[in-house]
């Protein structure tokens, strides 16, 4: 793919003018907004890199670093830490460079680096929030408490130092800390991405009520999504949210955003799919509806109908005081009991028909209960494998919730459902169907059948 192929749309411009002198965050944030402003921008970057060798001729300065910045633009993690690993004698390189380790999970690499570039670049902020970033991700809250300290004279009040600040709070587990510090971040700079993604996030998992926290997480996510360039875990959490919210065609087209920058995201295309399903199972809810309905049918008395004497009296006689007692008899119990004839029969048959119901009914669902039964596998497998919490199992956020739901605590539990249990449970689909059977497949057991 040549460049020249590509219609223009600023990005080799902007390239072109950030090395034209040292680089600086305001250079590199403003190649990044253009470069993730529409498809046609990316597919333009896409050929950029593709043509590097030759469109780096044009690029006085940094040409190296840029191409890492295009790289993770692009989430290509590993060649950006490829490139990357070339440029750490100069700032940002360094700075970008901890950035792609932590792209890529690899956190003692990305501490390694953090502290080479402290020593090199003592006064660069950016320099010292990566690092701060790489000890925050490998656990490390002390060290980064240390740097964040020195730090505080200079950039307190600030949004990068307000996140950052957030971020430790929220890696020492006081979240309620944290969510504030976010809030005053996204307050100081209304530009700042990973501020209100990380309030968005937290305020879905610790939010209290009194935060309103679950709207104020869809707002959260929502200011996210619309700083450019668009940030990719948050388009995704904002997916689930509105899937919470049985807004299913606004999840798709959440989940369609990642898929038109990123073709191959395996968690977007997953989501999708189940997202698309649910706008064609708006019939489960009726069902429940009608279930509910009929549930509270069943617990009506049968002296609120009128009913002959004789009648009235052979069913007190039974013990039969509602509708529900009423469909576990049969017409031949009915007919054997002494004074209950073929008059008072039809009676109670009309009586039944006006509400949908007939005898005998009860029996058949209690016999189709008792078929059901529980796991034969429970009797078999390891107590201490049925015992373990579901938490064990690390499931994805999604499956999690529904586990959540539907009350499901132990493996035990979850082993006692059915498929069809858990589909009925709100946003749960065939993704996450497959990744129980998976779970339960490595430890030697499967969903009751």
């Amino acid at each position: 793919m040549e460049v020249t192929n590509v219609e223009s749309t600023g990005v080799r411009d902007s390239l072109i003018e950030a090395g034209s002198s040292d680089l600086n965050w305001e250079s590199l944030a403003k190649v990044a907004t253009i470069a993730a402003s529409t498809d046609e921008s990316l597919e333009e970057l896409r050929a950029v890199l593709a043509d590097w060798e030759s469109f780096s001729k044009s690029i006085e300065k940094g040409a190296g670093i840029l191409q890492g910045f295009c790289q993770l633009l692009l989430d290509d993690a590993s060649h950006a830490e490829e490139t990357l690993k070339f440029q750490k004698r100069f700032e940002w390189g360094v700075t970008l460079y901890v950035r792609a380790c932590l792209a890529r999970n690899r956190f003692e690499e990305a501490v390694r680096a953090g502290e080479e570039g402290l020593e090199k670049f003592p006064d660069a902020p950016h320099v010292a929030y990566a690092a701060v970033d790489a000890f925050l991700r490998s656990g490390k809250t002390d060290e980064a408490a240390k740097i964040l300290h020195k730090l505080k004279k200079a950039e307190d009040g600030k949004a990068e130092y307000l996140y950052h600040a957030g971020f430790l709070k929220e890696k020492q587990g006081e979240y309620q800390e944290a969510i504030q510090l976010y809030r005053q971040a996204a307050q100081a700079d209304p530009h700042h991405a990973e501020s209100y993604f990380r309030l968005g996030y937290l305020l879905d998992l610790y939010g209290t009520e009194s935060d309103d926290a679950n709207e104020e997480a869809v707002s959260a996510y929502e200011a996210c999504v619309k700083i450019t360039p668009t940030h990719t875990n948050a388009v995704i959490n904002l997916g689930l949210l509105y899937e919470e919210r049985e807004r299913y065609h606004d999840a798709v087209k959440c989940y369609e955003t990642v898929l038109r920058r990123f073709p191959n995201h395996g968690r977007a295309k997953l989501y999708r799919s189940d997202a698309a399903a649910c706008t064609s199972m708006f019939y489960d809810k009726d069902m429940e509806k009608k279930a509910d309905r009929q549930s509270q049918v069943l617990k009506i008395p049968v002296s609120d109908f009128e009913l002959s004497v004789r009648s009235r009296n052979c069913l007190q006689k039974m013990n039969i005081e509602t509708l529900g007692d009423l469909i576990m008899k049969t017409e031949q119990e009915l007919l054997s009991y002494k004074n209950f004839g073929e008059t008072s029969l039809q009676e109670i048959k009309e009586m039944l028909s006006q509400k949908g119901l007939r005898l005998g009914q009860g029996l058949e669902s209690k016999a189709s209960d008792a078929a059901a039964g529980r796991n034969p596998l429970e009797a078999t497998a390891n107590p201490e494998i049925l015992g373990k919490p579901i938490e064990e199992l690390e499931l994805s956020v999604r499956s999690r919730r529904c586990m959540e739901r539907l009350g499901v605590r132990l493996v035990r539990d979850l082993i006692n459902k059915t498929e069809v249990e858990l589909m009925s449970a709100k946003n749960f689909g065939m993704t996450s169907l497959n990744e129980i059977k998976r779970k339960l497949a490595d430890l030697g057991l499967s969903l009751r059948s």
